[in-house]
Protein backbone atom coordinates (compact mmCIF):
# COMPACT_ATOMS: atom_id res chain seq x y z
CA UNK A 1 0.00 0.00 0.00
CA UNK A 2 1.70 3.22 -1.13
CA UNK A 3 1.37 6.83 0.46
CA UNK A 4 -1.69 7.78 -1.94
CA UNK A 5 -3.70 4.58 -0.19
CA UNK A 6 -3.49 5.11 3.56
CA UNK A 7 -3.72 8.71 2.87
CA UNK A 8 -7.23 8.15 1.07
CA UNK A 9 -7.91 5.77 3.21
CA UNK A 10 -7.51 7.84 7.03
CA UNK A 11 -10.06 10.61 4.82
CA UNK A 12 -12.18 7.74 4.26
CA UNK A 13 -12.21 6.62 8.07
CA UNK A 14 -12.87 10.57 9.11
CA UNK A 15 -15.81 11.17 6.72
CA UNK A 16 -17.76 7.76 7.82
CA UNK A 17 -16.98 9.21 11.16
CA UNK A 18 -18.57 12.83 10.19
CA UNK A 19 -21.32 11.04 8.96
CA UNK A 20 -22.21 8.68 11.13
CA UNK A 21 -21.83 10.85 14.41
CA UNK A 22 -24.12 13.75 12.44
CA UNK A 23 -26.92 10.97 11.63
CA UNK A 24 -26.46 9.50 15.06
CA UNK A 25 -27.63 12.86 16.45
CA UNK A 26 -30.94 12.95 14.12
CA UNK A 27 -31.94 9.39 15.32
CA UNK A 28 -31.14 10.50 18.93
CA UNK A 29 -33.33 12.49 21.30
CA UNK A 30 -33.30 15.56 21.66
CA UNK A 31 -34.57 16.70 25.29
CA UNK A 32 -35.25 21.16 24.29
CA UNK A 33 -38.50 22.94 23.81
CA UNK A 34 -37.99 25.09 21.25
CA UNK A 35 -40.50 27.51 19.53
CA UNK A 36 -42.12 26.07 15.97
CA UNK A 37 -40.11 26.70 12.75
CA UNK A 38 -36.61 27.25 14.20
CA UNK A 39 -33.73 25.44 13.48
CA UNK A 40 -33.96 23.35 17.00
CA UNK A 41 -37.43 22.71 16.39
CA UNK A 42 -36.19 21.46 12.69
CA UNK A 43 -34.03 19.02 14.05
CA UNK A 44 -36.54 17.56 16.69
CA UNK A 45 -39.37 17.43 14.23
CA UNK A 46 -37.26 15.40 11.92
CA UNK A 47 -35.74 13.33 14.84
CA UNK A 48 -39.26 12.20 16.52
CA UNK A 49 -40.46 11.43 12.65
CA UNK A 50 -37.22 9.33 11.87
CA UNK A 51 -37.63 7.44 15.10
CA UNK A 52 -41.47 6.66 14.58
CA UNK A 53 -40.12 4.82 10.81
CA UNK A 54 -37.54 2.62 12.29
CA UNK A 55 -39.58 1.66 15.09
CA UNK A 56 -42.39 0.63 12.84
CA UNK A 57 -39.73 -1.65 11.20
CA UNK A 58 -37.40 -2.62 14.23
CA UNK A 59 -35.68 -6.02 13.32
CA UNK A 60 -35.84 -5.72 9.49
CA UNK A 61 -33.20 -4.38 6.97
CA UNK A 62 -33.83 -1.24 5.51
CA UNK A 63 -35.47 -1.64 2.10
CA UNK A 64 -35.43 1.06 -0.64
CA UNK A 65 -38.90 1.94 0.64
CA UNK A 66 -38.14 2.92 4.20
CA UNK A 67 -35.22 4.34 2.74
CA UNK A 68 -37.08 6.73 0.65
CA UNK A 69 -39.54 7.33 3.85
CA UNK A 70 -36.67 8.53 5.67
CA UNK A 71 -35.76 10.26 2.84
CA UNK A 72 -38.76 12.16 2.63
CA UNK A 73 -38.31 13.07 6.04
CA UNK A 74 -34.97 14.73 6.13
CA UNK A 75 -33.87 16.19 2.77
CA UNK A 76 -36.63 18.53 2.61
CA UNK A 77 -35.05 20.25 5.37
CA UNK A 78 -31.13 20.04 3.83
CA UNK A 79 -30.19 23.13 1.22
CA UNK A 80 -28.92 20.60 -1.25
CA UNK A 81 -28.15 23.34 -3.90
CA UNK A 82 -26.47 25.54 -1.71
CA UNK A 83 -24.13 21.99 -0.17
CA UNK A 84 -23.38 21.43 -3.73
CA UNK A 85 -22.25 24.88 -5.14
CA UNK A 86 -20.03 24.66 -2.20
CA UNK A 87 -18.30 20.90 -2.33
CA UNK A 88 -17.89 21.27 -5.96
CA UNK A 89 -16.12 24.78 -5.58
CA UNK A 90 -14.51 25.96 -8.37
CA UNK A 91 -15.44 23.19 -10.34
CA UNK A 92 -19.27 24.11 -10.30
CA UNK A 93 -19.24 27.26 -12.47
CA UNK A 94 -17.14 24.59 -15.41
CA UNK A 95 -20.46 22.07 -15.14
CA UNK A 96 -22.99 22.48 -17.66
CA UNK A 97 -26.14 22.99 -15.92
CA UNK A 98 -27.21 19.20 -17.00
CA UNK A 99 -24.30 18.65 -14.95
CA UNK A 100 -24.81 20.65 -11.99
CA UNK A 101 -28.73 19.17 -11.89
CA UNK A 102 -26.82 14.99 -12.53
CA UNK A 103 -24.85 15.85 -9.25
CA UNK A 104 -27.00 17.36 -6.97
CA UNK A 105 -29.29 14.79 -8.05
CA UNK A 106 -26.23 12.08 -7.06
CA UNK A 107 -24.96 13.97 -4.15
CA UNK A 108 -28.40 13.54 -2.95
CA UNK A 109 -28.80 9.61 -3.21
CA UNK A 110 -24.93 10.09 -1.43
CA UNK A 111 -26.20 11.42 1.49
CA UNK A 112 -29.44 9.09 1.62
CA UNK A 113 -27.45 6.20 1.61
CA UNK A 114 -24.61 7.56 4.06
CA UNK A 115 -28.03 7.86 6.14
CA UNK A 116 -29.08 4.90 6.20
CA UNK A 117 -25.75 2.86 6.97
CA UNK A 118 -24.77 5.54 9.64
CA UNK A 119 -27.56 4.29 11.95
CA UNK A 120 -26.52 0.53 12.57
CA UNK A 121 -23.89 2.90 15.13
CA UNK A 122 -26.66 3.54 17.33
CA UNK A 123 -26.27 2.13 21.03
CA UNK A 124 -28.55 4.35 23.69
CA UNK A 125 -26.73 7.86 23.23
CA UNK A 126 -28.86 11.04 24.14
CA UNK A 127 -28.15 14.13 22.62
CA UNK A 128 -28.46 17.78 24.69
CA UNK A 129 -28.92 20.71 22.99
CA UNK A 130 -26.42 23.70 24.19
CA UNK A 131 -27.23 26.92 22.79
CA UNK A 132 -28.38 28.93 19.48
CA UNK A 133 -27.11 31.76 18.43
CA UNK A 134 -27.42 34.13 15.16
CA UNK A 135 -23.59 34.35 13.44
CA UNK A 136 -24.42 36.37 10.39
CA UNK A 137 -27.40 38.66 9.13
CA UNK A 138 -28.43 38.73 5.55
CA UNK A 139 -28.55 36.14 4.62
CA UNK A 140 -28.95 34.98 8.06
CA UNK A 141 -27.04 31.95 9.52
CA UNK A 142 -28.42 30.30 12.73
CA UNK A 143 -26.06 28.08 14.41
CA UNK A 144 -26.95 25.24 16.89
CA UNK A 145 -24.33 23.75 19.50
CA UNK A 146 -25.60 20.25 20.47
CA UNK A 147 -23.56 17.37 22.59
CA UNK A 148 -23.21 13.41 21.73
CA UNK A 149 -23.67 11.99 25.12
CA UNK A 150 -22.03 8.58 24.79
CA UNK A 151 -22.65 5.55 26.56
CA UNK A 152 -19.43 3.34 26.34
CA UNK A 153 -16.99 5.19 28.25
CA UNK A 154 -16.15 7.45 24.85
CA UNK A 155 -15.57 11.15 25.17
CA UNK A 156 -18.48 12.99 24.23
CA UNK A 157 -18.76 14.78 20.79
CA UNK A 158 -20.30 18.43 19.50
CA UNK A 159 -22.00 18.68 17.15
CA UNK A 160 -22.84 22.25 15.53
CA UNK A 161 -25.70 22.91 12.94
CA UNK A 162 -25.39 25.41 10.66
CA UNK A 163 -29.19 26.88 9.05
CA UNK A 164 -28.97 29.35 6.61
CA UNK A 165 -32.47 31.62 6.50
CA UNK A 166 -33.76 31.29 3.16
CA UNK A 167 -37.65 32.02 1.63
CA UNK A 168 -39.04 28.73 2.50
CA UNK A 169 -37.47 28.85 5.74
CA UNK A 170 -34.31 27.20 7.54
CA UNK A 171 -32.25 24.88 5.88
CA UNK A 172 -29.53 22.74 6.83
CA UNK A 173 -26.37 23.59 4.84
CA UNK A 174 -23.60 21.83 6.71
CA UNK A 175 -22.63 20.52 10.41
CA UNK A 176 -19.67 20.38 11.77
CA UNK A 177 -18.65 17.15 13.65
CA UNK A 178 -16.11 17.87 16.58
CA UNK A 179 -14.91 20.63 15.09
CA UNK A 180 -14.35 18.60 11.51
CA UNK A 181 -16.78 20.60 8.62
CA UNK A 182 -18.45 18.01 6.84
CA UNK A 183 -19.03 20.37 3.29
CA UNK A 184 -15.50 20.93 3.58
CA UNK A 185 -14.66 17.34 3.92
CA UNK A 186 -16.78 16.31 0.86
CA UNK A 187 -14.95 19.48 -1.31
CA UNK A 188 -11.86 17.50 -0.43
CA UNK A 189 -12.67 14.10 -1.54
CA UNK A 190 -14.86 15.25 -4.93
CA UNK A 191 -11.91 18.21 -5.52
CA UNK A 192 -9.25 15.38 -6.23
CA UNK A 193 -11.16 13.18 -8.10
CA UNK A 194 -12.08 15.64 -10.38
CA UNK A 195 -8.79 17.24 -10.82
CA UNK A 196 -7.33 13.57 -11.42
CA UNK A 197 -10.28 12.71 -13.28
CA UNK A 198 -12.29 15.81 -14.96
CA UNK A 199 -15.95 16.61 -14.24
CA UNK A 200 -17.32 14.04 -16.60
CA UNK A 201 -15.55 11.11 -15.22
CA UNK A 202 -16.14 11.83 -11.72
CA UNK A 203 -19.85 12.29 -12.78
CA UNK A 204 -19.77 8.66 -14.40
CA UNK A 205 -18.13 7.19 -11.29
CA UNK A 206 -20.49 9.04 -8.93
CA UNK A 207 -23.26 7.44 -11.28
CA UNK A 208 -21.79 3.72 -10.90
CA UNK A 209 -21.58 4.07 -7.24
CA UNK A 210 -25.24 5.04 -7.00
CA UNK A 211 -26.38 2.20 -9.06
CA UNK A 212 -24.89 -0.31 -6.27
CA UNK A 213 -26.47 2.02 -3.37
CA UNK A 214 -29.46 1.68 -5.20
CA UNK A 215 -29.83 -2.27 -5.10
CA UNK A 216 -30.50 -1.48 -0.97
Amino acid sequence: MNDKDIAFLYRLRVFNSIWSAWFLLLWSGLAWAAAPDTPIAIVQGITQEVIHVLQAHEGQSFTPAVQQQVADIVLPHIDLMTMSRFVMSQYWSQMTPAQQDEFARLFKDQLVHTYMAAFSHYSGQTVQVLSSRQIYQNPDIVQVNTMILQTNGMANIPVTYAFLQESSGWMIYDVFIDGVCMNLTYRDTYGQTVAREGIAEFLKDLSKKERTWNKG
